[in-house]
């Protein structure tokens, strides 16, 4: 095996951990940055931008990619609050409510606010896919079925008022170097293209591949990834910048809600014990399958869909009475979801490859191991929700 695909699985293995490991940065106590605070610098310039009220409560960065079909087939539908990047192709936003118009060329992006009934659609001759980078409630409704989450985020505590989104987007050859401000809140940081690599200033470096993402806070250093062979990397990050008060004389919008639930006639349950006291926590797996000839060595991670054929996966550790597969996991919106897990060592195998496939790898935080035997994972109370990605691999 190459010096570079240790390095490339290491850097599988740790993207998962950037959340957790990006995240501990002022969590719990961010500060408000100093109003002039502006995060474009050097070769990062803002390509959308507005104020508005965040989520109430705990939220996510989630990263979406979607196919915008041409505009006879394209729907209207409710979006939440995030922005949206033509990356495949020219599109056209609609709003019906206002009927407003919004045309985005290829590398553009628009903010748009939640609730919005828009259509999206492709200008092209075909239809395209788009990157999205939404800021959600945890108990925001997932995206359309015909939606991939990239990342799907770690929550925190979404600050009161309104604030200032800014959709940065930059593009560095071999040799530079850009550190993304510390706006005091949580960030996010997307790879479109080429490989990167990303690190607390003066620390270790971890590689994201292009499709990934990490949630962050306090400042970060993006790069070209050494090594990888290639010559520039494209990315765009999304940032909560300073609170903007309202305007003289108008009321400040109420902060976006999640669909409201029936009422309650009976009693509400008591809220369920935190896994970081009660000592268990959660699985989270999402399957990929990548295009024929892609291996480990060569994976772009932007180029593998969410896998359709049939496949099945155990889960076994010293805690299990015996092995758990996908039958015991929950289901939704193409992720399986094992809860519950005392903390400790647990071994992820897939024993049923997709159809084609003939090996795999997984992506999680501090996993060793491999396909034939299986990759080892732990849930402690670091790390009690952990989010693992395969992806399965077929000859050319």
């Amino acid at each position: 095996m190459t010096r570079y695909r240790w390095r490339l699985l290491s850097a599988f293995a740790l993207v998962a951990a950037l959340v957790f490991s990006f995240s501990s940065v002022h969590f719990g106590a961010a500060q408000e940055a100093d109003p002039g605070f502006s995060p474009a610098s050097g070769p990062a310039h803002v390509i959308a931008q507005g104020v508005t009220a965040l989520p109430s409560g705990d939220a996510v960065w989630r990263t979406v990619r979607t196919r915008a079909q041409l505009p006879a087939a394209a729907p209207f539908e409710e979006r939440p609050l995030g922005f949206v990047l033509a990356s495949g192709g020219p599109l056209l936003l609609v709003d019906r409510t206002t009927g407003e118009q919004v045309r985005l060329g290829t590398g553009e992006a628009a903010l748009v606010r939640s609730g919005t009934i828009q259509q999206r659609s492709s200008l092209g001759a075909q239809a395209v896919s788009y990157l999205s980078i939404e800021l959600v409630a945890t108990d925001a409704p997932a995206p359309p079925a015909d939606a991939t989450v990239l990342q799907p985020g770690q929550p925190f505590a979404a600050p009161a008022g309104l604030h200032d989104l800014d959709l940065l987007s930059a593009t560095l050859d071999a040799d530079e170097s850009f550190t993304i401000p510390d706006s005091g809140q949580k960030n996010v940081v997307l790879i479109t293209d080429g490989a990167a690599d990303v690190a607390r200033p003066g620390g270790d470096p971890v590689v994201l591949l292009a499709g990934e993402a990490a949630s962050f806070s306090g400042e970060l250093e993006v790069a070209t990834a050494a090594g990888g062979g290639e010559e520039r990397v494209s990315f765009v990050v999304a940032t909560i910048g300073p609170e903007v008060p309202p305007p003289a004389g108008i009321v400040e919008p109420a902060p976006p809600q999640a669909d409201p639930s029936p009422p309650q006639t009976d009693p509400a349950p008591a809220p369920a014990t935190p896994a970081a006291t009660s000592g268990q926590g959660s699985i989270v797996l999402q399957v990929y399958t990548c295009p024929p000839g892609m291996d480990a060595e060569t994976v772009a991670a932007a180029t593998c869909a969410p896998t359709t054929e049939t496949f099945d996966v155990t889960l076994s550790g010293d805690t299990l009475a015996a092995p758990l597969t996908l039958a015991a996991a929950t289901s939704a919106a193409g992720s399986y979801t094992w809860s519950g897990l005392p903390y400790g060592d647990y071994l992820i195998a897939e024993v049923t490859l997709p159809a084609g496939a003939t090996t795999y790898i997984l992506s999680a935080a501090n996993t060793t191991g491999d396909p034939a035997s299986g990759y080892r994972v732990t849930l402690d109370a670091a790390n009690p929700e952990l989010s693992v990605r395969m992806y399965n691999f077929a000859p050319g």
